[in-house]
Order: C-alpha cells, then structure tokens, then sequence
C-alpha cells in the first residue's frame, strides 16, 4: 500500500519517544531515500517487550523505509561476554527465527526486512581503521557515558565495554543507513554518533527513539524479572496466565503498562490486519464490546467501563495469535534453543 508523505511520517512518529531531528527525517523522506535500521545483540532470550521495536519496524516498512535489523553479535560478546562466543552462532540464528516469527505475528512480511550479522562487515579492514579513528576522537569517559544505559559496567570493566558505542556509531553508515532506530535507552550512544561520525567523512544519523516498556515494577521489562517476563515462546496458557498478572489498576490510565503496551502494539497490529479490539464478555458484565481506535478503549477504561481483567485477557488472547508463527518455527528447529542456551537460561 503505497503512502503519501504525511502518511509516512506519520507512521514513523506515532508511538515514539524522540526523534532527532524531525526536518532531517522529512527530507529524506521527501527525497525517498530514507533507509533505517535496529540492532539487536543476541545475548538473553527474548520476550514481549520486543514486539514494541518490532511494531514500530512495520510502521517503518509501511512507509517504504527499506529498514535493516542488525544481528550484532560482536557486541553481545564485547557486552561483559554476555553471550560467550562459542554460542554466538546459536543465539544470532536464535534471535533470526524469533524475530522472523514476531514480524509474521504482526502481520508483517519478512521479506520487506534485511538481516545483517555483525561479522559480516565488522571484521573488514576499513572498519577496523574507522574503529581505530574513533577510539582517537572519544575519551574512555565519553564513551563510559554514552554507553551508560546500554553496556554493563563493573567496577573493574573491560575494555569491551568502551568499544561497544564506537561500534554502534560506526553500524550506521556501514549498514549504509540514515535512520537510527531504537529504545530511548540507546539515545547517548546515537547522540554520540551524531557528533563523531561526521568527523571521520560520515553523515550525523537521523535518531527515532521508542519508549521503554515498563514492567509489573514500573522499570523497563527485563529478561531477569522472570516473574514478569512472557518469553517469546511461552505457550498459550503461560502467556494468558502472566498477562493477567501485570500491573493494571482500574480507572488508572496514566503510566498504566498494560495500555501502553496495548497503545504500541496491539491497537497497529490491528490496524495492520483490519479488525477492531473485541472484547468478550458474559452479558452480567456488560456484554461484548469492541473499539475501533485506542482514544476509546483509553477513554472506556478511564470510565471504568471496561475492567481491568477484560482487557487483560484479551490482550493476553491477542498475544497467543501474535506469537503462535514464532512457537511454529521452533518445532521445526531441532536443538536451535538448546544449543543458543544450554544451561536452561
């Protein structure tokens, strides 16, 4: 479905928490040329809260970004060895078919996506220089800052942890990109891109930012808190019976995490797929009911005319259909999970 430039960029902005800067965005755009990516390090298995980058990527496709994601998996190992690299091979093929499966979830074709591995260019001769340049530019504390939210930093750190946010700079124009794209958590990485790159012969990248997913906690959601993490191949049940579980007070809609994932996620997935949220309901309770947009499910909820528990279990039953392609794709792939984690992890 072909898009007019309001249309485009109002489908790359809905839903964000930043963009830097939005007339750069609109002139490549206007131009047709606007080409983004997301990276992702496979390092933890990967749960719900990826269907938040995951939305906003098919936001991007629809509006004719020729969109890359980048399975960086240099980083997962220079990240502490969050992912040590004897399994950096499983857990890269891993998060291919996870993500694959998510995009199809949501109604997304995969083949609108380009996947990347980091070895695939990280390890050239021009990139190697163009790391060693930047390592001239950014002191330790510069680059300890910009990686601050992203990169796991003990009290004796490796020097991993310092490269890590040169590398991210650098994937931007090597990926040959001019949008980058990721959680708020990434954005002193990227600003410090937008300083350096530029010293070096490169473009300063365009940066869309998302908001975080808040957690039962109130945090971003995290692979640790198992108490409040659906995996991405929990089955149907697991996944009716953790929703039901997260933090959602009735009437309160402000910094509420079921509706702001229902915002983010569910609401363009429909869109997407052309059907209205449904939710079903015993008539002593008030009946079906159905919103064609998320101002009115909010509005409704607000209201208290739809109780907490109805939209969780439907959300929940909204996410058994999104994540059944993923749940498809590992019965048919052997000892893939396995060996991404052998200890169960």
């Amino acid at each position: 479905m072909a898009v007019d430039i309001e249309q485009a960029l109002g489908l790359i902005k809905r839903n964000t928490e930043e963009i830097v800067e939005e007339t750069e965005l609109r002139a490549v755009v206007e131009q047709g040329d606007a080409r983004g990516y997301w990276g992702t390090a496979p390092t933890g298995r990967i749960h719900i809260g990826y269907l938040i980058p995951m939305s906003k990527i098919a936001d991007f496709i629809t509006a004719g970004v020729h969109f890359k994601i980048l399975l960086a998996n240099l980083h997962a190992h220079l990240d502490d060895m969050k992912s040590p690299f004897e399994l950096l091979e499983f857990r890269t093929e891993y998060y291919r078919q996870v993500i694959l499966g998510m995009l199809e979830g949501l109604g997304v074709d995969p083949s609108n996506v380009e996947f990347v591995v980091g070895t695939d260019f990280e390890l050239s001769e021009n990139y190697a220089l163009d790391l060693l340049k930047l390592s001239a530019i950014v002191t330790l504390n510069r680059s300890k800052r910009a990686g601050a939210e992203v990169v796991r930093v003990s009290n004796d750190p490796k020097l991993g942890s310092f490269i890590y946010p040169l590398m991210q700079c650098l994937d931007v124009p090597y990926l040959n990109c001019n949008i980058a794209f990721g959680g708020i958590d990434q954005r002193g990485i990227y600003m410090l891109g937008r300083e350096i790159l530029p010293r070096i012969g490169y473009e300063k990248p365009i940066c869309v930012f998302n908001p975080l997913l808040p957690s039962l906690t109130g945090s971003k959601m995290s692979a640790s808190e198992k108490n409040t993490k659906i995996d991405a191949l929990d089955n149907e049940k697991q996944i009716v019976k953790k929703f039901g579980k997260f933090y959602c007070p009735e009437r309160e809609i402000q910094d509420n995490p079921v509706l702001l994932f229902t915002r983010a996620v569910i609401f363009p997935y429909l869109e997407r797929i052309g059907s209205a949220f449904q939710v079903k309901r015993p008539e002593k309770y008030g009946g079906d009911v159905s919103f064609s947009d998320y101002s009115e499910l909010k509005t409704a909820f607000g209201a208290g005319k739809l109780h907490p528990a109805d939209l969780k279990k439907t959300v929940g039953g909204y996410l058994v259909d999104i994540l059944a392609p993923i749940r498809k794709r590992f019965d048919q792939a052997g000892d893939l999970l396995a060996n991404a984690y052998p200890d169960g992890s």
